[in-house]
């Protein structure tokens, strides 16, 4: 039989061992990260691009739609130290060019998106009439004041012929594309 003393040094061996252990057994495991790949922590809802050992940050759920739409399928959720292990990249992810038009809250103009986040601004409702249907107006999002520098401003459209919507979303199948990156390997377009 055992006696007292015995049992509360075993137990107390086991609650030592358990603590040690815990941290062991709960660590997530790490995820494969591949450039092009969508990733998000446990512990965020932020959607990140991951390329080159940087995450980029979608700031808006309009800006991830631009590229993916409702699809969040792929999005990789990684432990937060993995996450974090990553740095920020100097940049966000810019809407995909010719899927919306842009307004910022504190300036009266309408812009497309080009490659590259070039902003162009459409010079009057015929031209946004002619390019994007009679319900233009409904296409157009405002992007909040903050994320203006994340783009730059191109040449202005002043008729059909200097902007086509299809052609720039043509132009930028993925993010990488977009950018200016070298495509990484093995990767495709958003397929949206």
């Amino acid at each position: 039989m055992y006696t007292l003393p015995y049992m509360k040094k075993l137990l107390t061996t086991l609650a030592i061992t358990a603590t040690i252990l815990a941290p062991v057994a709960t660590r997530a495991a790490t995820v494969t990260v591949s450039d092009g790949d969508l990733i998000k922590g446990t512990d965020l809802d932020t959607v990140y691009y991951y390329y080159s050992g940087y995450r980029y940050v979608f700031p808006t759920e309009k800006t991830y739609k631009s590229w993916y739409g409702n699809d969040f399928s792929t999005v990789k959720t990684i432990a937060m130290t993995q996450l974090t292990s990553y740095s920020l990249g100097r940049q966000n992810v810019t809407y995909r060019p010719g899927t919306q038009l842009l307004k910022i809250t504190t300036d009266p103009k309408t812009y497309a998106v080009g490659k590259g986040g070039k902003l162009r601004w459409v010079q009057n409702e015929a031209v946004a009439k002619l390019l994007w249907g009679n319900d233009w107006a409904k296409q157009v999002h405002d992007l909040p004041d903050p994320f203006f520098i994340n783009y730059q401003i191109g040449d202005p459209i002043a008729s059909p012929s200097d902007f086509s919507p299809q052609s720039e979303k043509d132009s930028a199948p993925a993010i990488w594309s977009d950018k200016g990156w070298p495509q990484p390997a093995g990767s495709q377009s958003t397929g949206y």
